[in-house]
């Protein structure tokens, strides 16, 4: 799995791409590949923010076996 960085560099290098192309499909599709790349780094970012999830069974859950 790539680091937010390495998304973040990907997305930068499709953005100087676009940039050079003079044909519009390259250029469209290497700017949806850099936000891709983008939305990929904040996913990256959030997931390794966020606490574990918890095993445990909800309380509702335990209550109503016993």
């Amino acid at each position: 799995m790539p680091s937010p960085q390495e998304c973040r560099y990907h997305a930068e290098e499709c953005l100087k791409l676009a940039s050079e192309t003079k044909e519009i499909y390259a250029k469209m599709a290497l700017i949806e590949l850099a936000n891709e790349f983008r939305a990929m780094a904040e996913y990256l970012e959030r997931e390794t923010r966020r606490p574990a999830q918890a095993t445990r069974r909800p309380a509702s859950a335990r209550r109503a076996r016993s």
